[in-house]
């Protein structure tokens, strides 16, 4: 059957960088088009040649600087605004009301998660979430696991017939060849076996201090794991003194987050993901599918949701001391880890962009069906 074209509009404060919600909007403004949507980015802050590289129109939307009092609503106020025209508005957590609302963190339960303590109620995005959840701010939501789905659901009460769960993707054709890697250029060896912690941020979150744990533990057994961590000049800054307490100065190595990622997940022969929450976790994703083998807590990590059962319990862990065994087996066996890696392969091969952006494009058109005339 085929549809009008319609005209969507992704609304995202900033559209520039490296950050998930970037490249999630971005993949989709790509590859909307196909399935009958025109497409326009919204935002206060963005790249513009990334919006030409997508094939969208970009409407800039005016707004108090990131962090003023008020700032928020402002530019939830300028966004309706500014769409009007367009069937569909497809919010990413930063605008109070929208047709489809795609969330990208549950930050009250991830800082439970990582700090113990509730979120403070000043928190300017929990309170936008919070209203956001709570009034049904949105026709559809879209979470990015099951996990999320579980978490609206229990927190804010959104009702599970509201929320459809799509998840991320990747791009076969990147993800699948095998990249250059850059092993010499970080100052590895080649007898060096690197686990690695690959992200775009928020270390706390993704369980740094327990990967360094386990990196040393596992060092006791296997001396030639070195460990590479992708983070900023200052969460690096952070880290070093908790690593080079831990003996850790000689055989750990932090590098800047790149656009080529795929050249970090070349470079190391098994990714440690000890996150304490995490609502999907696109770097799992990719470096299944670069053929890695990934250890993360299943429970607590969306991306495992792709995973077949039985992988997905040998790539689990409970506890420091576990997660150390298992990075020291990876460590000791390339056998062990060539057949895991072919494993998550398989697993991660079909979770592609184009996949997702089918279902958000079925997400759209129910969100139109029931939407009611302006």
């Amino acid at each position: 059957m085929e549809h009008k074209r319609l005209n969507a509009g992704i609304v995202i404060r900033k559209f520039k960088g490296l950050s998930g919600a970037v490249n999630y909007a971005a993949e989709l403004a790509r590859r909307l088009p196909a399935h009958g949507f025109d497409m326009t980015v919204l935002a206060q802050r963005a790249d513009a040649a990334l919006a030409a590289g997508c094939g969208a129109q970009l409407r800039k939307i005016p707004s108090l600087p990131f962090g003023w009092p008020g700032s928020r609503a402002l530019f939830s106020a300028a966004a309706g605004w500014r769409s009007r025209g367009l069937d569909l508005v497809h919010g990413q957590g930063d605008t109070l009301s929208q047709d489809v609302l795609s969330l990208h963190n549950c930050v009250h339960a991830a800082h439970e998660a990582v700090y113990g303590t509730p979120l403070p109620e000043g928190n300017g995005v929990g309170r936008l979430h919070e209203r956001q959840l709570r009034e049904r701010r949105f026709g559809l939501l879209v979470a990015n696991s099951s996990l999320m789905k579980q978490e609206v659901a229990r927190r804010f009460g959104v009702p599970a017939d509201l929320i459809r769960v799509v998840y991320p993707g990747m791009d076969p054709a990147r993800f699948a060849a095998k990249a250059p890697g850059l092993r010499a250029e970080l100052g590895f060896s080649p007898a060096d076996v690197i686990a690695g912690l690959v992200t775009s941020g928020d270390l706390a979150k993704r369980g740094a201090g327990a990967f360094l744990k386990a990196l040393a533990r596992a060092r006791g057994d296997v001396p030639a794991l070195k460990g590479l961590i992708v983070a900023g000049a200052a969460q690096a800054a952070e880290l070093r003194p908790a690593a080079a307490a831990l003996g850790l100065s000689s055989a750990l190595v932090f590098t800047a987050p790149r656009p080529e990622v795929e050249r970090l997940y070349a470079t190391i022969d098994f990714m440690a993901y000890p996150a304490l929450y995490e609502e999907f976790g696109i770097t799992v994703l990719e470096a299944c599918a670069c053929g890695l083998p990934v250890l993360l807590r299943a429970a607590r990590v969306g991306a495992a949701e792709t995973l077949a059962p039985a992988l997905r319990a040998e790539l689990d862990f409970s506890g420091d001391e576990e997660l150390a065994a298992k990075m020291a087996a990876l460590a000791s066996s390339p056998e062990k880890r060539a057949a895991l890696g072919a494993a998550a392969r398989a697993c991660a091969l079909p979770v592609t962009w184009d996949a997702a952006a089918a279902a958000v494009a079925a997400v759209y058109r129910e969100a139109l069906a029931q939407k009611l005339p302006r």
